[in-house]
């Protein structure tokens, strides 16, 4: 996503060669050709072997399965997480349907863990704990090199290239005289563990993940320990500094998946929240403007046509186009592409178009998404307009 553009300047989503190099990829070991239930979810459950956890503490939820599973990776968050995880565990679906929650914490040092430790508890028979460990063959494959051997520095994709501005001081870009009166308000009083637990609904759960040797590996090895314990039929995406502040949703987005038996995935149209960025302002109108399935295909030469925190899937879609592993960074092997290093949501969507899925948006803001001066967005180097529009070619 760009760095708070002034303007956006799009490479020519019409453009043979373009278009000629994302139609030869790697081969995949799922035929797109053959999108039988059966054998994505062998695959599935093959990756899930990749994870070994231990469950401590909180019972294991023995009711019915939710009807929708939400991942949320987590690194650094407060004090925007307890905002996230509330908005989430306050959907409200269709009767008779709850979610379930799955954050995953990845190493953070600024109490988010803690946070969500006392939520799982507060919860009671609605929350569940794991300490989850990475084998030695960890997640490295095609879809992401990552060595789980590598010291906490390095393991993380997303810190190879140098840093563009410090994760642990505010961007210069914003000046504290521009801090909105809300964001002052939430630093003086946060929103607690026990307000949270209150807002959540009887039928929606919590389940919180975290690696047992506090290693930061990324945003892609944390989704897909998430992804990990996917059993839903659906499953959204949602990141941990923003906001679903209606908590009807999930239920629209679901309801209009639903209508549409041709699209694999549903988004909706964004507001921005914090601090006013008239670049990213711009940014956010153009992808309100792709509300088709067509349109979105479309764009995706000129940037991502949705935030991949505002979407909802069908699990097994999200399965066939990930293979059961998020793609972060550069990939092993030699194949097209295969060296670029690749955030996590941008790839997803090009490989989600390449395979002919369709994605269309419930035409309403149903999104809320933060800016603020440590926004991974504006810190880390692979997420610079010259690294992105590498991916472009």
């Amino acid at each position: 996503r760009p760095s708070d553009p002034q303007t956006l300047r799009p490479s020519d989503p019409s453009s043979p060669s373009a278009l000629k190099a994302w139609k030869r990829p790697g081969p995949l070991p799922l035929s797109p050709s053959k999108p039988c239930r059966t054998s994505i979810m062998s695959e599935h459950e093959s990756k899930r072997r990749i994870v070994e956890a231990e469950t401590e503490g909180a019972e294991r939820l023995t009711d019915n399965s939710p009807t929708l599973q939400v991942i949320l990776p987590v690194f650094n968050a407060m004090p925007w997480l307890p905002i996230a995880v509330r908005d989430m565990l306050k959907q409200e679906l269709a009767e008779g349907e709850g979610l379930e929650v799955i954050c995953a914490d990845d190493a953070s040092k600024d109490g988010s863990l803690p946070f969500l430790e006392e939520l799982v508890q507060l919860l009671g028979a609605r929350g569940i704990r794991e300490h989850c460990e990475l084998p030695s063959a960890g997640f490295r494959n095609k879809r992401a090199k990552l060595d789980p051997e590598k010291p906490a520095a390095t393991a993380n994709p997303a810190l190879v290239q140098e840093l563009r501005h410090s994760e642990t001081s505010d961007h210069p870009s914003f000046k504290a005289d521009e801090e909105p009166e809300e964001v002052k308000r939430l630093r003086e009083n946060p929103v607690t563990a026990a307000q949270v637990a209150e807002a959540c609904r009887q039928e929606n759960r919590l389940r919180v993940l975290s690696w047992g040797d506090g290693i930061n590996r990324g945003q892609g090895a944390t989704m897909t320990l998430c992804l990990s314990r996917v059993k839903a039929s659906f499953l959204a995406q949602m990141e941990s500094d923003d906001e679903r502040a209606d908590p009807l949703a999930f239920r629209k987005m679901l309801t209009k998946l639903r209508e549409e038996p041709g699209w694999q995935g549903v988004s909706c149209k964004t507001v921005l929240v914090g601090w006013e960025r008239p670049g990213m302002q711009r940014y956010v109108d153009w992808q309100n403007s792709r509300i088709t399935p067509q349109e979105m295909a479309s764009g995706r030469f000129v940037e991502i046509p949705a935030l991949h925190q505002t979407a909802m899937f069908r699990t097994e879609a999200v399965l066939e186009v990930t293979e059961g592993v998020y793609r972060d960074g550069p990939a092993e092997g030699d194949g097209l592409g295969d060296s670029l290093d690749v955030p996590v949501d941008y790839y997803f969507w090009l490989q989600f178009f390449h395979l002919g899925k369709q994605c269309g948006k419930v035409a309403e803001d149903l999104f809320g998404w933060r800016q603020h001066p440590r926004q991974h967005t504006r810190t880390h180097g692979r997420l610079s307009i010259e690294n992105l529009r590498k991916m472009k070619i």
